[in-house]
């Protein structure tokens, strides 16, 4: 069976002398794992399209449980991610993010605009680096089904009594007084009025309107710090490229 998709490329492994294998994210599959056959040979017309960070539209050979790219050709690429170390370990991220929560052979739509979405904020500096992490984390768990509970503290309901406190496990939230008057367990973040009407934005508001936000860059950073924890406490499991990122972080301090 043959057929043409539309994805980004998330993950590519060499193979022998000339071939790789890559994850795609595509809009109708969800994650496809592809062979494709001398894609770093210099002269191969498969190889810009295939390689980490392109999307491209695909035209697929499927035999049994295997697939392979015979034709493909690049829509648009992110390669200039790469002059910037902080930006491309963002962006390896967001892949890996998308590794592990994204499914296989579903429809993924949402998932990969929001990826391409953030790929070309990041590239272009159109946002505060830390504002397109925290956003794109955060949506990509709403869209995974692992959505916060942002309407109010789930014990009296008011949203004003701050700082709330997001439970990071159950995903709901406590105001101060609540939080204050019983006993908790487990991890919660702390959220100010600032953090708190980000979060909102990012949770509930349409696609056309989700990037249409500033934060001051301490804000931001505080921000990629609570939506991060929340990521790791619902997924539970924490990412190598992340690892990387925040070691990025150190290297570039005064």
């Amino acid at each position: 069976m043959k057929f043409t998709t539309e994805g980004l490329i998330i993950k590519s492994t060499n193979i022998g002398e000339s071939d790789r294998v890559v994850v795609v994210l595509t809009k109708d599959r969800g994650l496809m794992s592809a062979f494709v056959s001398d894609a770093r040979k210099p002269k191969s017309k498969n190889s810009a399209a295939t390689a980490l960070l392109s999307y491209s539209s695909l035209t697929v050979t499927q035999s049994k449980d295997t697939n392979r790219i015979t034709e493909s050709e690049v829509i648009e690429a992110f390669f200039d991610l790469s002059s910037d170390i902080m930006k491309l370990g963002l962006a390896q991220y967001i892949c890996e993010l998308c590794l592990g929560i994204v499914p296989y052979d579903d429809e993924s739509e949402d998932f990969l605009r929001l990826c391409l979405n953030s790929l070309h904020f990041i590239a272009k500096d159109k946002k505060d680096l830390y504002a397109v992490k925290a956003l794109t984390e955060l949506r990509l768990m709403v869209i995974a089904g692992f959505m916060p509970d942002l309407v109010g503290c789930r014990e009296c309901g008011t949203d004003q009594d701050f700082p709330l406190f997001l439970d990071l496990t159950g995903g709901d939230m406590l105001c101060n007084t609540c939080k204050a008057n019983m006993e908790t367990h487990g991890a919660f973040a702390e959220l100010d009025k600032t953090t708190f009407a980000a979060m909102r934005h990012i949770v509930y508001s349409d696609f056309e309107r989700l990037y249409a936000f500033t934060l001051p860059p301490e804000n931001a950073r505080y921000l990629s710090f609570v939506t991060e924890r929340f990521v790791m406490s619902q997924t539970e499991r924490k990412y190598k490229t992340l690892e990387f990122f925040h070691s990025l972080e150190v290297s570039r301090l005064p």
